[in-house]
């Protein structure tokens, strides 16, 4: 299956939230003023990505930074095999920052087209390996999104002076490589960094910001950023999300929420919460499984008339999607106590799909 549409009419975020929920596997074409990028998923995962001049923009940046010879990384990337590990680290790290500052690009621009198929074939596209989770991409590049104007105000132009301070050296390419080139000089003119590195200003300034943050460059005439406490918890989130605490990570946005109900973000992400975790009770117990009823008097005594209706509609034959459905609760509630039930032993699973 493909189709194709305006991202104004349908946005990149719920376009990427839409592919993650529905575990797609195939290949997204996004387009717009500024460029091209592909995303190649596998089940919802991001496995490759590919642009235009790609292999040339990773070259460049780590030649200037003096972390491996560009001639070498074009080589390698054209043959799949990279010299070592520590190359081919590093080219991962540029091609996921590559991607992910051009999906918050595209984002931005509220334009552009994307084209999605279920055909995965590569072809003669310059494309790198990923390993990068479709949720991971939403919500750093939502998080770029609002952040925006604290990056703007800390580089309002491209005279701005970079100092180097003291401090080890990032572990990231990008950040590694744009430190390296400050501290060659005494100081240096944004303009002259994101020129050397041929990458666009956006996603340059993005990585000055992220580094004064972390007290690994300052900006002469700014004051230091202050972290986003908002952001902080949501990364904290993210974090039990990949660790599929999902209850966990449910609190940390229902509190965000309570305490900031308008943040487009902390809706997006309690959204992106409650399908993950539907998915995986979903993998546990299939929609169209049916399920078995142990009728033992002592046990129905002690359920709740909640659970007593989710048990009447099992004995009724119907599958797991349809108990849901007529639970009249929401499907991350209803699914949670339906595995509650199996778990004591209310009830089983009789029939699974083949």
């Amino acid at each position: 299956m493909a189709f194709h549409g305006d991202c104004s009419s349908y946005p990149v975020p719920e376009l990427l939230q839409w592919l993650d929920a529905s575990r797609k596997t195939g290949a997204l074409h996004l387009t717009w003023d500024a460029g091209e990028r592909k995303l190649f998923l596998l089940a919802g995962q991001v496995v490759a990505t590919a642009a235009q001049g790609l292999y040339e923009r990773i070259a460049r940046v780590l030649d200037v930074g003096q972390e491996f010879s560009g001639v070498e990384v074009v080589a390698s990337l054209k043959s799949g095999a990279p010299k070592s590990a520590a190359m081919s680290a590093a080219v991962r790290q540029l091609a996921e920052e590559d991607l992910l500052g051009a999906i918050t690009d595209v984002t931005a621009t509220h334009s552009g087209r994307f084209h999605w198929t279920e055909d995965p074939d590569r072809g003669e596209d310059e494309w790198v390996s990923l390993e990068l989770p479709l949720r991971h991409a939403v919500f750093e590049s939502l998080k770029r999104l609002d952040e925006a104007p604290d990056v703007e105000r800390l580089l309002p132009d491209d005279t701005r002076l970079l100092r180097s301070r003291p401090s080890p050296a990032p572990s990231h390419a990008l950040h590694r490589v744009i430190t390296k080139l400050v501290g060659r000089d005494e100081t240096l003119p944004l303009g002259r960094l994101w020129l050397s590195m041929g990458l666009p200003r956006t996603l340059v300034g993005r990585a000055v910001f992220d580094l004064v943050k972390a007290g690994k460059l300052s900006v002469e005439g700014a004051q230091v950023p202050q972290n986003d406490p908002v952001a902080d918890m949501l990364e904290q989130g993210a974090i039990l999300l990949r660790e599929r605490q999902f209850d966990a990570a449910a609190l940390v946005f229902m509190t965000l929420l309570k305490s900031d109900p308008q943040d487009r973000r902390v809706r997006d992400f309690a959204r992106m919460v409650e399908r993950e975790h539907v998915a995986s009770l979903y993998r546990e117990i299939p929609p169209v499984a049916r399920l078995q009823v142990d009728d033992q008097p002592s046990m129905m005594q002690a359920l709740r008339p909640e659970e007593r209706h989710l048990v009447s509609q099992a004995k009724a034959g119907l599958d797991v999607s349809a108990i849901v459905l007529a639970s009249g609760q929401k499907e991350v509630d209803a699914l949670k106590l339906l595995h509650k039930l199996v778990r004591q032993g209310v009830l089983s699973v009789s029939e699974r799909p083949s």
